[in-house]
């Protein structure tokens, strides 16, 4: 048995505390906790036609939230919680709203909705509306938009498969969400140059993403990686092989190799080696040590290959950054 919220039990009070469609600038928390769960709604409005929101909700039973909407707006809906089901109570037509991916469309006054969530399953669904004028300016001439891949089409709403929700966008919405940690005055800007950020990255996903298979990383699978990059970082003399790498990290080695290089931009012994040389320039420049200590030091035995390759990142030799460090010669990595 579904628990059945109204939409005049939850979504108008929200709507009304916020005076949505039209909210004040800045960011504003709302908060429920009862006997059937409890959800946290965050709201942000930047004040030049976007807003945003983040929704987080544990329902200790199946719950239906209905939701009546009473203006018209364009949006981006990313679902980073579990799956969740969504239908059109006008057609009685329900939806499937996978995890992990993200979908772009248009809602207008008059549609009436209901959204299906499981019981003890943490829901998290980020939401990006923007005004109308400003819309049509951003797609107008983008011919992304005029092929997209439809998910549902009702008489009040349109959902478009936007893309599986890339690492990037991740990255950004995570960092999104922990912008309350801020100073006030900072959080305006760090959250809006992010909120466009990831409005850029969304939009020039559309076309990639549907039209090659991309290999998607969970939140584990990120933190693995982070951490299989520290451990290089305190491994710099003594690296670990692949195989060693992937078991102190806890993720296999496929992912391993693919995943480092979609999340760093560099594979893992690329990384390794930039990471080297830096250090090694570092300790040229401002140490009392020479040549053969600094390559050593970061894990060359090699001094001619670490020459070699030294002048390939930084276009110039060892010898002359050594002889210039007395008059602070820098290079940046």
């Amino acid at each position: 048995m579904h628990k059945h919220i109204s939409s005049n039990e939850l979504w108008d009070k929200i709507c009304h505390n916020l005076s949505f469609p039209n909210s004040p600038l800045g960011m504003h928390d709302f908060k429920h906790h009862d006997e059937f769960g409890q959800f946290k709604l965050t709201h942000y409005n930047t004040g030049y036609g976007i807003k945003y929101s983040y929704f987080v909700a544990d329902f200790y039973q199946d719950t239906v939230l209905e939701n009546k909407n009473s203006f018209n707006t364009h949006f981006l809906c990313f679902n980073t919680g579990k799956q969740i089901f969504m239908e059109d109570a006008l057609k009685s037509k329900k939806v499937k709203l996978d995890a992990d991916i993200c979908w772009n469309g248009t809602m207008n006054e008059g549609h009436q909705s209901n959204s299906f969530y499981f019981k003890n399953q943490q829901s998290i669904t980020h939401n990006i509306t923007f005004d109308h004028t400003l819309f049509k300016e951003i797609t107008l001439r983008d011919e992304k938009f005029k092929n997209l891949k439809s998910v549902y089409r009702g008489d009040y709403i349109d959902v478009n498969f936007n893309n599986h929700v890339n690492v990037k966008q991740k990255i950004l919405l995570n960092e999104i969400i922990n912008v309350s940690n801020l100073d006030t005055k900072l959080q305006m800007l760090y959250l809006e140059s992010k909120l466009l950020d990831l409005v850029y990255t969304t939009f020039n996903a559309i076309e990639t993403d549907t039209k090659k298979e991309e290999f998607y990383l969970n939140h584990k699978d990120i933190e693995c990686l982070h951490k299989a990059k520290q451990i290089l970082i305190e491994n710099i003399k003594n690296p670990p092989s692949l195989k060693e790498l992937s078991y102190k990290a806890a993720i296999n080695e496929f992912k391993l190799k693919k995943g480092f290089k979609q999340l760093f931009n560099t594979t893992v012994y690329g990384f390794l080696q930039n990471y080297r040389l830096c250090e090694a320039k570092e300790l040229l420049e401002h140490g009392e040590i020479n040549i053969g200590e600094a390559s050593a030091l970061v894990g060359y035995k090699s001094i001619s290959h670490f020459s070699k390759i030294f002048k390939e990142q930084f276009g110039i030799t060892p010898v002359q950054i050594k002889k210039e460090s007395k008059t602070r010669y820098t290079v940046d990595c």
